[in-house]
């Protein structure tokens, strides 16, 4: 029996890097922030903190990076754990992970042009994890709703992968 290996170019990687984008998420906001849902805080129940600002700056400027082709300045807005799945992603689509990331997040740009991330909303905030909601300006097909972030080393992390 023969294997046949495909090679899966560009449009693989840019796939990848729109999932990243969009995230893996179910969407809901209900859904864990932590190992214990419990713990979580809604914007509902809560005042919002000197946090949520932090937050919305750290998705905005994720948002900016991403759609303006900003690969080095969107991986640094990348929690660690989705730095290594979207290298791995990108290796498995044929190319190099950085790369692959680069040219996905070039197609981006040329195709949707820079936008930015609109109506922020901290949803649920617990320690280092929360959930954020918000609108990508121009096209509400990449809108958010309780998409995961995560702090580490003091600074708030893209973790929807």
């Amino acid at each position: 029996m023969r294997i046949r290996v495909v090679r899966v170019t560009v449009s693989a990687a840019m796939a990848t890097a729109l999932l990243l984008l969009a995230g893996c998420s179910s969407g809901n906001p209900s859904d864990e922030v932590s190992g214990n849902p419990a713990s979580g805080t809604t914007t509902k129940e809560r005042q919002a903190g000197p946090e949520d600002a932090a937050l919305t700056k750290a998705v905005q400027a994720y948002t900016t990076a991403y759609f303006d082709a900003d690969a080095p300045a969107a991986l640094g807005i990348m929690s660690q754990r989705c730095r290594t799945v979207a290298a791995h992603e990108a290796e498995h689509a044929g190319e190099e992970g950085r790369a692959g990331y680069e040219a996905a997040l070039a197609d981006a740009a040329e195709k949707y042009g820079s936008r930015d991330a609109t109506e922020v909303t901290v949803d649920e905030l617990s320690g280092d994890r929360a959930r954020v909601s918000y609108k990508i300006e121009g096209l509400p097909e990449f809108d958010q709703q309780g998409q995961p972030w995560i702090r580490e080393q003091n600074a708030w992390k893209y973790d929807a992968c």
